[in-house]
């Protein structure tokens, strides 16, 4: 029986790679964008608590300068909240791009995986013939010397 060989074998280690590579950096996107996130809320929640703050100071009475200062800061936060929604944004089209070539890796992946398959069954489909093939001429070989020695048998 020969040994099967799949003459795409380079090809399929080369897109298995591919694909793992790609689903390694979906995966560093997919954090990315959940550090992204976790940025985001932490600023928003510091904005809200910082809001808070300057209610209170108002309903107190408090002075301009004070006032100006809490306002500078929320300003300062409110920036900061436009780059993290930004640095979202960004992050979302780098995961969205990341995904898109992990499909499109595993699609290939999958299509050298279907060559191999075909060429697997044709390998055995073939291995099956050749030894049905042996086997017919051993029984071919088989009855013809037992018509042989039936025949020599019949002679005297």
């Amino acid at each position: 029986m020969k040994r099967f060989r799949f003459t795409l074998d380079a090809v399929r280690i080369v897109r298995q790679r591919a694909e793992q590579e790609a689903m390694d950096q979906y995966g560093r996107t997919l954090l990315a964008r959940q550090q992204a996130m976790e940025q985001l809320a932490a600023v928003q929640q510091r904005l809200s608590a910082g809001f808070g703050e300057l209610r209170e100071l108002l309903n107190q009475g408090c002075a301009a300068a004070a006032a100006t200062q809490v306002l500078a800061y929320h300003r300062t936060l409110e920036k900061r909240r436009e780059e993290c929604e930004s640095a979202l944004s960004v992050a979302e089209r780098r995961v969205n791009a990341a995904f898109n070539t992990m499909i499109t890796a595993r699609q290939q992946r999958e299509i050298v995986d279907k060559s191999f398959q075909k060429q697997k069954a044709s390998h055995q489909r073939e291995v099956a013939r050749d030894e049905q093939k042996f086997l017919d001429d051993l029984g071919s070989r088989r009855t013809a010397s037992v018509l042989s020695w039936s025949a020599s048998e019949a002679m005297p």
